[in-house]
Order: structure tokens, then sequence, then C-alpha cells
């Protein structure tokens, strides 16, 4: 029948026969339609489409069959009308029989085998759904619900899909699976405990687990959560606890990002594990317990970290770590979100740190600094920073000894040292042991986070009140082998002063206590801004004088002061610009100094410049840097080094700041930070570049490798003349200009300060001398008490000196080729 004839048909009222041959003319009609998205098409578009949509059921019935008969044509724009048509007609209530639903399961079925993506899915169930209302489908029917539900998990596991093979299984009556696909340790394990347990036991993971998968938005809603907490009662509040805290421990990526490539596989979170270790996360924020506290902690930490070429293991699981600790409350979770502000530098992630922490002051009626200063937790310490345990007949003793440190000794009943850990206490009380292992791991991850919030001090100039800071930081059963290597200013009334803690007193640079403290002097950590050179000096000579190494760099601190060079510029520094920096290293170093950057690429459009905001100061300081366009990228597409630029100090609109009108301790600090990222990112640094048969940048390589000494170089210059003379080779050293230089047996060395690069006389010889990268390789060498932790740089220049002290014993047949080498 022709179309225009078939058309007067319908509109009369008419009834032709042959319905079937009537829906294949209609969409005949709408397949020939030109329209206007061809990636979207929408059938009422067109009057055959809307004819068709006007027509009687039945005629409806056979032409969403017709379509999805017909929808496996190769034709990827008709493949979508086509899917198109039949969604709109399954969504109707159109008196479906089993004999209609049989058919139109079964040619979506072979469809979905071809061309799952425009297939109506979740149409087709609602179709079943609203066929069966309260009654069990027919045997055939659940036949081909079953082949159905194969189908779809066999080519599809998002979550969407998920949701839809949850209310097929909803209408075959079956209990809902566990909701995680194995393959990954968390989930392994999971899957363990689930095999040992009851039939109760597991039937109640199994609702819980699946409601978990459940949530789609960014936070739970109470709805979610009051479903969640019956689904938790039905579990077990401690057996709750006790599994997730253990699967949330074993989260990590599937593989290396290189092994991840090699088999062409992801190895961040898959979709499915993700959404459900998301709900779980959101159920803890209904537990309160300190030791879920630190593992949501560090979960979000393993979630937040990039994998390169990939991003982060799970925004969306890192994310709901965020949520939750800002929702718990107490200090413990306060102190968790401080340790990601540290350690976690997704943006958006800083976003809802900053928010969680700024709720939770709000909540407690404190000051953000003041929530910082009471969030730290002290994790069962006693006031000399010692935590025991009984674990059988033996004492476990945790003890802080340094700034990164937290040792374990085990002792008998009558006080004797154990060089290992009991057999009894692993045979005997395996719990036990887990639990100290775990206070012994949390408390070595915290502490280097306190640390640098605490140097973040010297820039905030805080002041706190005497008795609040003794409490807060002096006494302070976690801070204070930090807190009492460290010199603080004390302030009250006229007279103040500088102190250091030493033998329970507070005591001024010649060891004399200082007495006139009282209950109003105000207390602030110490800057060496402020101070004169002899002041500098002489707590300088106190450290050495004692054998204080200061848990970062204050008493010898860089000082950065405005050149005329920057005055006459007026609003920005060249100081460290022309510099070629290898970019990976920098934008890490960025992110560990509270800088914000993202790695530039080929597809950069140039807005990316490294940025630090000083919201109280009202300043946003940029450090210009661009990719160089002629390097080497990586398969991403991401340069491997950038160059630098200009360093400007703009207020929040972004408007430039005079430079002379940044206070002086601002702009020292600052440009430490820039410093520190030329000093330690430079290409200059690689001892092997020029081994590398690269001729690029190899002037500059040459220039930075042995040129002028930078303000940390010069710091460290002045450190050496102290301690060369109490190193047991004092006698093979010297300092010249920029070099130490030391006397072998074999030859004579120049060792750069600012590089540590190597050169041999007579002529200059470069020698290449990789350093390892073992614990063991870096720590101090010769047993040089060094007056401060954390400069590697000097580290590495003695470990040389003491190696080519005595070249004549060197076994590295590489070293020693190029030493004899004429």
């Amino acid at each position: 029948m022709p179309i225009s004839k078939l058309l007067g048909w319908l509109k009369s009222g008419g009834r032709p026969p042959e319905l079937a041959e009537q829906a294949e003319l209609l969409i005949d009609k709408l397949l020939a339609h030109e329209y206007p998205d061809r990636w979207q098409p929408d059938p009422l578009d067109t009057e055959a489409g809307r004819v068709l949509l006007a027509g009687e059921p039945r005629l409806q019935i056979a032409a969403a069959l017709a379509a999805l008969r017909r929808i496996t044509t190769k034709k990827w724009e008709r493949a979508l009308l086509l899917g198109s048509l039949a969604r709109l007609l399954l969504r109707r209530d159109l008196g479906l029989q089993d004999a209609d639903l049989l058919a139109i399961l079964e040619a979506a079925r072979a469809a979905f085998a071809i061309v799952p993506r425009p297939i109506p899915v979740a149409e087709l169930v609602g179709a079943v759904e609203r066929r069966c209302g309260q009654s069990e489908p027919s045997a055939e029917l659940r036949a081909e619900l079953e082949r159905l539900k194969g189908d779809l998990r066999a080519k599809d596991t998002t979550r969407e899909m998920r949701k839809i093979i949850a209310r097929i299984e909803a209408l075959l009556g079956e209990a809902p699976e566990f909701a995680l696909d194995g393959g990954e340790p968390w989930t392994d394990a999971a899957f363990l405990e689930f095999a040992a347990m009851d039939a109760t036991a597991a039937q109640a993971w199994k609702a819980l687990l699946h409601h978990a998968g459940s949530g789609e938005a960014a936070k739970p809603s109470r709805k979610w959560l009051g479903q969640a907490r019956a689904l938790m009662e039905a579990i077990g509040e401690g057996a709750f606890k006790s599994s997730v805290a253990g699967w949330f421990a074993r989260v990590a990526p599937l593989g290396t990002a290189e092994t991840a490539a090699q088999l062409r596989i992801s190895p961040v979170l898959p979709d499915r594990n993700a959404g459900v270790l998301r709900g779980l996360v959101w159920c803890c924020s209904m537990v309160e317990d300190p030791g879920l506290c630190r593992a949501i902690g560090d979960l979000a930490v393993v979630c937040f970290k990039k994998m390169p070429n990939w991003g982060p293991l799970s925004v969306r699981v890192g994310n709901a770590c965020i949520y939750t600790l800002g929702a718990l409350r107490g200090l413990e979770p306060v102190g968790q979100l401080g340790r990601l502000q540290l350690k976690v530098k997704y943006g958006s992630a800083q976003k809802l740190i900053e928010r969680a922490l700024d709720d939770s002051a709000e909540r407690a009626g404190l000051t953000r600094e003041d929530l910082d200063d009471l969030g730290v937790p002290d994790y069962g310490l006693d006031s000399n920073g010692v935590r025991t345990e009984r674990a059988g007949s033996f004492t476990a003793e945790l003890r802080v000894s340094g700034t990164a440190e937290c040792e374990l000794r085990w002792r008998t009943e009558d006080g004797a040292e154990q060089k290992a850990v009991p057999a009894e206490v692993k045979r005997d009380h395996p719990d036990d042991l887990k639990r100290i292992k775990r206070a012994v791991q949390d408390v070595g991850k915290m502490l280097p986070v306190q640390r640098d919030r605490i140097e973040r001090l010297l820039l905030a100039e805080r002041t706190w009140p005497l008795p609040t800071w003794r409490t807060r930081y002096l006494d302070h059963p976690l801070l204070q082998k930090i807190s009492r290597r460290l010199i603080w200013h004390v302030r009250r009334g006229e007279r103040s002063g500088l102190c250091i803690w030493q033998d329970g007193r507070l005591v001024d640079s010649q060891s004399r206590a200082l007495e006139w403290l009282g209950e109003d002097t105000v207390v602030s950590l110490w800057h060496p801004l402020g101070s004169d050179s002899d002041t500098v000096r002489a707590w300088r000579n106190y450290l050495q004088r004692n054998q204080v190494v200061q848990p970062l760099k204050q008493a010898h601190r860089e000082i950065y002061i405005l050149t005329d060079v920057e005055l006459r510029s007026g609003t920005y520094s060249n100081r460290f610009a022309a510099h070629v920096i290898r970019q990976h290293q920098f934008a890490a170093l960025c992110r560990e100094r509270g800088w914000t950057y993202r790695l530039q690429g080929g597809f950069d459009s140039g807005d990316n410049t490294p940025t630090l905001l000083l919201p109280r100061l009202d300043l946003r300081v940029e450090f210009w840097v661009e990719g160089i366009v002629d390097e080497v990228m990586t398969g991403a597409g991401i340069y491997l080094q950038v160059a630098t630029d200009q360093v400007r100090f703009c207020d929040a609109a972004g408007e430039p700041r005079a430079l002379r009108d940044v206070p002086s301790l601002v702009f020292s600090e600052v440009m430490r930070d820039v410093d520190l990222f030329v000093g330690v990112c430079s290409i200059g640094n690689d001892p092997e570049w020029q081994d590398h048969g690269d001729a690029r940048h190899g002037e500059y390589w040459t220039r930075f490798a042995f040129g002028e000494l930078s303000g940390s170089a010069q710091t460290r210059r002045a450190m050496l003349e102290e301690l060369l003379p109490r190193v047991r080779i004092a006698d093979r050293c010297r300092l010249d200009g920029k070099f130490l230089v030391v006397r072998g047996v074999l030859r004579t060395y120049k060792i750069h300060l600012g590089s540590a690069n190597i050169l041999m006389e007579p002529n200059d010889q470069y020698l290449c001398i990789v350093p390892g990268r073992s614990a063991a390789d870096r720590r101090e060498p010769g047993n040089v008490l060094l007056p401060f932790e954390g400069d590697t740089a000097l580290s590495l220049i003695l470990s040389k000196a003491f190696l080519l002290a005595n070249d004549a014993q060197i076994k590295d047949p590489t070293i020693m080729n190029q030493i004899r080498r004429p």
C-alpha cells in the first residue's frame, strides 16, 4: 500500500488490514526523512511519526517490534532513530500481552548482541513490570528475562545497567547478589569474608552492598542514610567497622600505569566497585570510631593519588571520604582532614576539604586556626610521647623518636627489651599485634604532616597565650618532638626574647632559663628575618653546641630581600627566570608546597600558571613557566621540561602589587619556595644529562651545574664552614668559592655546592656519580650530625666528599673508569 494512501486511511480513522505492513511502511517514511540532528533524531519531527504515535495501541506494538528487528542496520544514524522510536513506544501503556513481550524481548536481545547502545533496555523492563504488576511472570517470560539478564551482564557493567539488572532480579524474585566484581585486593578479601559467613550474615551484607552502590548524588540524602542505617544494624556495628576498615586498607591501583598500558586495562577503580566503595564510606559517617577515621583518611590519600596518564585512582571515593570526615563529630576526623589538606593536592578535593574544615570549625564555635591546633590527635601517647600496650605477657612500647619515626619496642614482664616481636605475641595475640602495628603506622604518617603544618606557621605569624601554646605544642604528646627542637619568640609587656626547650625549661641561646615568663606571655614561631646576624649566629652555635637537629630549617633558613633590580622592575622579579626545569618533578613539588599547578602539554591553552594563594593577605603569587615547544613529550603529550620566567605578586583580583608593598616575610618565604623549585627541579642537577647524548640546553646545564650559588646554596656553604672541622676527613677538605674541594688519593675533586656535580682537577674533567635511591643511600654520611632535617643536597655533597676522599677504595667500575681516564 502506498505511504500516501496509508496516511489517508489513518487520518480518516480507517483501519486498513495487516498492522505489521502498516508499521513497516511508516518506519520507511521515518527513515527517509532528513533530521536536523542526525545523531539525536526525533520521530516527532515527521508527519509519519506523529501519526504513528497517535495511532491505536496494536499498531504501536507492531511498530515497536518492527523497529527492534530493523535496528541492526549498519547505518548508525538509522539505528539511533529506530531506537528512539522503540523507546517512545515502549514507555506507553500499550496493554502488552505475554506473546507481545516475548516477541519484543527476543528481537531486542538479537539486536543487543550487534548494536547494544540504541536498544531501550530500561523501557523494555518497564513494560514487563507494567505487565506483571503484582503477579509473577510466566515461565516463558521468566526464561526470556533470564536470558536478557545474562546478555546485559556480558555486554555492559555501567552503573545504569546494574540498576536495570537489579530490576530484572526483582521481577524474578531473586535476592540481590553481592554488588561487587572480583579481581581487586579489597573485593577479593570481601568475598573471602562472605564465604566464611552464615547465610543470615551474608544476606545482610548483600543488601547493604546493593544499597551502597545505589547512590547517585554527590553526597547521600537523609533517606539514603536512613536506609543504610537500618541495613547496617542487621550486620552489627562491630562487624561493619572491622570489615570495612580492612577493605579500605586493601584498596590499591590495579597494577602500575606501565603494566596497565601493556595489558590495555585501566589501573583506576572500576566504576561498579567504586560506586559500592563510595557508599560504604558514606555509611561510615554514622559510626564514631577513631580507628575508622584514620582508615578513611588513608583511603582518601590513596584515591587521590595520581596515576601517570590516568589521573587519580577514584575521585568519587576520595570525595566521599572528605564528606564523611566532615560529617563526623570530634577532633579525630578534623585531624584527618588537616592531614589531607597537606597530603592531597587535587584541586577540587582541596575546596571540599576547606569547606569541611570550615563547617567543622563553625559547629565547634572555633576559628579555623584553633581547630587546626586542636585537631592534632595524641594517639594515646603519654606526656613523654610514649604509649604502652599489653599483649599477653609482653608490653609493647610505642615511642615518638623524631619527625617521622615511631619506634616499637617489646619488653618482658621484668622490663628486659626484646629485639623482635615475641613469638608468643605473633602466635597467640595476632589482633593485638595488628592493632599495635597500625598505631605505629598512624603516628608515622601524621608526624611529617604536622611538621609541614608547623613550618607554614612561619608565614602565618600566629600567636598563642603561653598556657595555650604549652598545651597545644610544647607538651603535646605527638608534637613535642617537633616543637621542643624549634626556637620560639616570647613577649610579655615590653619585654621579649627567644627561647627553646631544654631539660624541662625554656632557655635562651646561652642556655639561661627565662624566669620572667608568665601566664600573660604571648608566643609565636621565630623567623630569623626579624633578627640581626649576631642573634642568628648565637642560635646556630646553640644548636651545634647542644647537638640539636631541628625538624625544619629555621635557624639556618635562607633570607631573601628585594634587590635594586627588583625595586626598579616594580611589580615582578626575574631572579629565577631563564631556567629549564623538569616539569613532573616541579608539579609534584608545587603540590607539596601548597602551590596550584597542572601539567602543561601540546594541548595546553597557555592559561596555566603556578599560583600560591594567600587570602589572609589578599595576595596571589604567580611563578610564570612555559612549556618548551620543541621538547620531547610523553605519550600523553605532556612537556618533559618547562622554562621559568617572572615571579609576580597580585591582589585577589589579579591586579599587580608593587614588590616594595609586599611584606618582607611573605616575599622572603615565597622566593625561598621558587628557589627550591629551581634548585631541585633544574636539569642542571641531573648528573647524567651530558651522558644522554642530548645536546639540548647544554649551555644552560653547564651554567647551572657549576654556576653562581643560589640563596639556598649559600646557606649550605655557611653550614659546611661549621661542619667541616668536625668531620673525620676535615684535613682533606676545604671550601673554595662555590665548591667543596676534596683531596683524594688519586685526584682532587671540586663538588659544586648548588648542584652537587663534580669536576676533577687539574683539567676540570666532569665526573658523573649518580646517587643511590634507597633510604640507606640517602642517610647522612659519616655519622655527621646535620643542624636540621630535609636538605638532601647537603647530605649528597657530604656523601660524595666521603666517597672521594677515599677514592682508591672505590669499587664501582663506572666511577673508577672516569677517575683513571687521562
